[in-house]
């Protein structure tokens, strides 16, 4: 052995002599170090292969890949390149497959690289990933979701399992309880029948039977009642003629259209060379084919008429109702009265009428029937959403769209009046679509179209929404994210109210097509994920078609009224949104798992693998809606899990799982609310709170997304006080994702919502402030604010100002209270007179701008000597 002069061995020299450094002036020899482990390694499927890419390891003269059929184990080495990519054949399509990538050198070899996995696929087959995530987005899926018009028969009511069986539509807002009777109004030549002329169902023409049949049929009914005022007569008798008809030719003269069984019978709009182009509406007498409808017996009933009562109806309803939950929908797409009632509502519908007719008769129910829960304001579609059919009302009322005008009325005078009025907000959510030529398209928009609902980036394809002017006060207004930005404006405006949409559907390609039933799917996941509380198909599926099974498959499976698990959880993937879809659910006990998937590709079967999380999986049986076999569901017995399925083309399934939860939380807890609109550049409070359960939840520290802030200022949760989370807007107006984690005493949950973040807010200054007087006088200044709207997309004119003391009395030339609602003039300027009160002491006034303009807010001060 070779000695050196530092007395050791010359392969220990290199280690323990000086100058070892091949740079530095010793001259000496390195010794490489082990190489680190490879990072970045890639996985991208083939037909019958994979290909590998990794990051370089630095030192690494090759490299070592292992392969495993299992997860997280079992690894064999399969190549040696010294290169950092590589591509394994031959493998088993269909099959997962897992690998790591070690770096070697002269020293040794690296730890194994982080796993990655990839299942190849034959050129017909996608592959996609779903990851379910039991402790994220939990929340209760409301049983009502699951409803529908007008099902066939008391029979497809029970085996379907609709929830929810709605009476309603355009009929039913002239329908006469009495005679059985409705008016078809603008549908059909304004003429009356019987019920069971619009009821092709099958259910009951009298009201107060179909309440008791659809019970007895195992669902909940929901009821329209009747704002309008008037009922139809009787059905029409063409031969002898009883005229029952608004638009008689004898007695109007020709017309544009007319029934061809009854030609006396008329459109309402006077013969012309242009009647459809350029149309001349013809005024109608109500009494030829309507009765007057009344609150009660106190109003008067017209000489010779037969007037109907809406108390006595209500009371009918109630007693029939009995224990389930009295619903009802306050009338029926009341902002296009002006054309589908033209006959008895020839005027436009315009902002104060449909907030007063609401008030008047939604707390009159209240009175008739003490639990009935009301559903408004029933709105048709997206445009009048935002614009009143009368063109003048919005820039009458400071250029407000007229669902948060609405909502933020009534939930002023509901204050005022110190009870609600409004127990649901309702609206009709007909995804807007444009016009396809080919069934293809049509198959294809009806299957991806429900993004409508969710998608913060779907820009729609409809010029419906996909325009300027509808909206200048909302964010983003050519992309619907339908329910999200409602439940914003709901928490925003009137908080604790829920969301319903009490009609929906997407047949594109017809109602019988199997393009249906895909979207179908969608739209039952979407509105329970997306926090829907009721919603109800129009019309409910008919058993002849394929979309039955869809509503089954998440109502009655199996024929023994299993269902979709009630408690919805997060299940992610990434696929293209317009053609897979996933949907995850859990049972309270965390012993069983329903998720269903929509593989919407008409071509491609989906390659699916799983990941878990916080749910260990051991049996599954599976539920299918094939396109091969449309009107049947198919099913499996149960098997071991197997972690991958193949979904195939155009195919909806259930895989119903057992199993167990690793960490079942404790309690359930939520945003409060986990979605809400806010200004820009302004602020708001979160209130999380327990839902269920007892204990202590602790916040973590929120995610969110550049163009907001998010931050917890108080984050323990017990079952007697909420935390406090503090949002901040940024400038730019727009839509925001955030998340918040909670650990109590068994677990951690994640929470996320969004944050929808308008214009700039408007402003009001003030006038009449730092006042003094004696006990009992009125200040000799009102006290007045002036709307400066700013950036905020309305205007000064029309806008409704809510003033509140905290004692005394507010006063203005129409009314006196402690709240007073106060609209602004042609100046922007709303003022109220302060009588003082009959002590000494300070009295405090706020004046609160719109909710739809950033809700701007001040206080005056005043004191009384």
């Amino acid at each position: 052995m070779r000695w050196f002069s530092c007395g050791v061995p010359f392969l220990l020299a290199l280690a323990s002599c000086g100058g070892g450094s091949s740079s530095g002036g010793g001259g000496g020899v390195v010794v490489p170090s082990v190489p680190a482990a490879p990072q970045g390694l890639a996985a991208t499927a083939g037909n019958a292969q994979v290909a590998l890419t990794w990051n370089a390891s630095s030192s690494a003269t090759s490299y070592n890949v292992k392969r495993s059929t299992s997860n997280g184990s079992g690894y064999a080495t399969i190549a040696s390149p010294n290169t950092t990519s590589f591509s394994d054949t031959g493998l088993t399509n269909g099959t997962p497959y897992y690998y790591v990538v070690s770096a070697v050198n002269s020293a040794g070899e690296s730890p194994n690289s982080a796993q990655v996995s990839a299942i190849p696929v034959s050129p017909g087959t996608t592959n996609v990933t779903v990851t379910v995530d039991v402790l994220s987005n939990r929340h209760q899926i409301s049983p009502y979701i699951y409803g529908g018009a007008y099902p066939k028969n008391p029979a497809t009511v029970t085996d379907s399992g609709l929830s929810i069986v709605r009476w309603g539509g355009n009929a039913t807002s002239t329908y006469n309880w009495q005679t059985k009777t409705y008016n078809a109004d603008n549908d059909y030549f304004f003429e009356d029948y019987n019920n069971t002329g619009f009821s092709t169902s099958g259910l009951d023409g009298d009201s107060i039977q179909f309440v008791q049949d659809v019970k007895a049929a195992g669902a909940n009914p929901l009821m329209t009642m009747v704002m309008l005022p008037w009922v139809a007569k009787s059905q029409e008798q063409p031969t002898p003629p009883n005229n029952h008809w608004s638009f008689s030719v004898a007695k109007y003269g020709a017309q544009c259209h007319t029934d061809q069984y009854n030609t006396d019978a008329g459109d309402g709009i006077a013969a012309s060379s242009t009647c459809d182009s350029a149309p001349t509406y013809l005024t109608a007498n109500p009494n030829d084919a309507y009765v007057p409808l009344l609150d009660d017996h106190t109003g008067t009933c017209p000489s010779g008429s037969s007037c109907v009562y809406r108390s006595d109806w209500a009371a009918a309803l109630a007693t029939a109702f009995g224990t389930a939950p009295h619903f009802y929908d306050m009338d029926n797409e009341i902002d296009i009265w002006g054309g589908t009632h033209r006959d008895i509502h020839p005027a436009p519908s315009g902002y104060e009428e449909l907030r007063d007719t609401y008030l008047t008769e939604a707390r009159a129910l209240k009175t008739w029937d003490p639990q009935a829960i009301r559903l408004g304001p029933v709105s048709c579609c997206w445009y009048f959403y935002w614009n009143g059919e009368n063109g003048n009302d919005k820039g009458n009322h400071a250029a407000i769209d007229f669902l948060p005008w609405w909502l933020n009325e009534v939930y002023w005078r509901d204050q005022i009046a110190g009870a609600r009025s409004l127990d649901i907000f309702d609206i009709h959510a007909y995804p807007d679509t444009p016009s396809e030529s080919t069934l293809a398209q049509k198959q294809a928009l009806a299957a991806r179209v429900y993004r409508d609902y969710w998608d913060p980036s779907y820009v729609s394809e409809s010029s419906a929404i996909n325009q300027p002017y509808v909206t200048q006060t909302q964010p983003n207004k050519t992309i619907p994210f339908r329910i999200p930005r409602m439940r914003a404006l709901l928490n925003m405006i009137y908080p604790g109210t829920p969301l319903s949409f009490t009609e929906w559907s997407a047949e594109v390609a017809g109602a019988a097509d199997y393009s249906t039933a895909l979207g179908d799917a969608d739209a039952y996941g979407i509105i329970g994920r997306e926090r829907v509380y009721l919603a109800s198909r129009w019309e409910a599926p008919d058993p002849a078609n394929p979309n039955y099974q869809t509503l089954k498959l998440f109502t009655n499976y199996d024929g023994q009224h299993n269902g979709f698990a009630p408690i919805s959880v997060s299940a992610t993937n990434n696929g293209d949104p317009n053609l897979f879809s996933s949907y995850a659910a859990v049972n309270a006990a965390g012993t069983s798992m329903t998720l269903l998937f929509a593989n919407k590709d008409p071509q491609k079967t989906a390659q699916t693998q799983f990941t878990l999380n916080g749910f260990t999986p051991s049996q599954v049986a599976t539920y299918a809606l094939l396109q091969s076999t449309p009107n049947t569901i198919t099913a499996s017995a149960a098997k071991a899990w197997p972690g991958s399925f193949t979904f195939p083309a155009y195919s909806v399934t259930l895989l119903v799982i057992t199993g167990t939860t690793a960490t079942n939380p404790a309690v359930q807890w939520d945003l409060n609310p986990d979605t809400i609109m806010v200004p820009a550049n302004a602020s708001v409070t979160l209130s999380p709170k327990i839902v269920s359960g007892s204990g202590t939840v602790t916040l973590g520290t929120p995610q969110f997304d550049n163009g907001i802030s998010v931050a917890v200022t108080n984050g323990s949760l017990t079952s007697t006080q909420n935390g406090s989370i503090q949002v901040t807007a940024g400038a730019t107006p727009g839509f925001y994702h955030f998340s918040v984690s909670g650990t109590d005493s068994a677990a951690t949950t994640v929470q996320s919502g969004y944050i929808v973040v308008g214009n700039v807010a408007a402003t009001l200054s003030k006038s009449g402030d730092g006042q003094s007087g004696f006990i009992g006088s009125t200040l000799a200044n009102p006290l007045t604010v002036a709307l400066v709207p700013g950036l905020s997309g309305g205007s000064a004119v029309g806008a409704s100002v809510l003033f509140t003391t905290d004692s005394g009395t507010l006063t203005t030339s129409t009314g006196s209270g402690t709240k007073l609602i106060v609209v602004s003039n042609s100046l922007g300027f709303a003022s109220v007179s302060l009588h003082l009160p009959a002590t000494a002491g300070t009295v405090h006034v706020t004046a609160e701008g719109p909710y739809a303009l950033g809700h701007p807010v001040v206080s005056f001060t005043a004191t009384a000597h």
